[in-house]
């Protein structure tokens, strides 16, 4: 297993600045990924440490060893494409084996090596056969036992369940993190997806147009998002805005056009006075109904955020129902119910209440 140390990486292309300074540490045996929009530097990253691409600035570390200079087949990088890029006329193993024919290992361990990856992908039963008599879901797995045959010191993933249908992408995804797991190797995964980022990363690292935003692991990067640009991008949420009122010990009070809210979520520098913007994640309203049975047993707790609002709108989505909820004449939020009953909410007033500790104070 071995740690990556990325200092100081820079890339521009004419006039585009694509990786603006990026420093990373990426603990030895981590599923880290790296996330953002389109154009983020995401991808550009991910070439430069698999040596495809030259930095103009900075340094890459495989363990000790500077790599920065070195060319992409001195490096013992395993690569996984979004097209799994398998020769169509080779069987599965042979696929898997051509990595190991142009490093000359010999025959007898070469065997011994693609059988192994073979049963860590479970494709034993398939070693004969060839990549168009093979699911999309089945290709991939060759596609990445191809990459952990020649035994890596470092495994790079370029969006690899894009090209997948959506019900397979959900099964690739926790077979990719056993096996990375198993092989016990440090793996880099460059995806667009927040929904495979949060599933699968150990840690993960959202970009915006070359920079570095915020890393940390899943749940911390959802739940205390710091920036609007993090908690939008990973998943729905309400912004909004409110005026700082006071400090209660940990608790600011803020003024907001849902009435007084509590944060205990806030930045370190957060000013004493001033406007700010707060991020609620739809699951975070807890619904009762306002004049009927409630739709979910809540106890009121003290210092909680209670509000009340008009129900607008509900769409069934099966495991969940989500509401478009309006206070006033121009304030409108999003709630989420898990494991809506059918008898659920019949009435068209609502009380919502919001602990302190998810309204997210966040900056611009």
């Amino acid at each position: 297993m071995t740690p990556i140390t990325i200092q100081g990486l820079c890339k521009t292309f004419d006039k585009t600045i694509a990786v603006d300074s990026i420093d990373l540490d990426i603990i030895s045996g981590e599923l880290f990924f790296l996330i953002g929009p389109s154009g983020c530097g995401k991808t550009t990253i991910l070439r430069m440490i698999a040596g495809f691409t030259d930095p103009d600035a900075g340094m890459l570390k495989f363990g000790d060893r500077d790599v920065t200079r070195d060319p992409a087949n001195q490096r013992n990088t395993g690569m996984v494409f979004q097209s799994y890029a398998l020769w169509p006329h080779m069987t599965v193993r042979q696929n898997i084996a051509f990595g190991l024919d142009v490093r000359k290992i010999t025959d007898q361990e070469k065997a011994i090596r693609v059988d192994r990856v073979l049963e860590t992908v479970q494709m034993q039963s398939y070693a004969g056969r060839k990549p168009n008599q093979l699911s999309g879901g089945q290709q991939q797995r060759v596609a990445l036992a191809r990459a952990l045959v020649i035994e890596p010191t470092v495994l790079l993933l370029d969006e690899p369940l894009s090209s997948l249908d959506a019900k397979l992408r959900l099964q690739m995804r926790s077979q990719i993190r056993e096996i990375c797991k198993a092989a016990g190797i440090t793996a880099i995964y460059v995806t667009h997806d927040q929904k495979e980022a949060l599933s699968m990363a150990d840690r993960i690292a959202v970009l915006r147009a070359g920079r570095l935003v915020q890393v940390g692991p899943p749940q911390l990067l959802y739940e205390r998002p710091t920036t609007r640009f993090v908690a939008e991008f990973l998943g729905e949420t309400n912004f909004v805005t409110g005026q700082i009122v006071r400090r209660e010990s940990d608790v600011v009070v803020l003024e907001s056009p849902l009435g007084i809210l509590r944060s205990t979520i806030y930045p370190q520098d957060i000013p004493s006075s001033g406007n700010v913007t707060c991020s609620i994640r739809p699951e975070a309203l807890q619904l009762d109904q306002a004049n009927g049975h409630p739709i979910r047993s809540v106890q009121d707790n003290e210092g909680q955020n209670v509000i009340e609002a008009d129900r607008i709108e509900m769409v069934y989505l099966g495991e969940t129902a989500q509401y478009q909820l309006r206070l006033g004449s121009s304030v409108t939020l999003k709630a989420m119910e898990l494991n809506p009953k059918p008898n659920g909410m019949l009435q068209d007033r609502v009380r919502a209440r919001i602990a302190p500790n998810d309204v997210v104070i966040v900056s611009d």
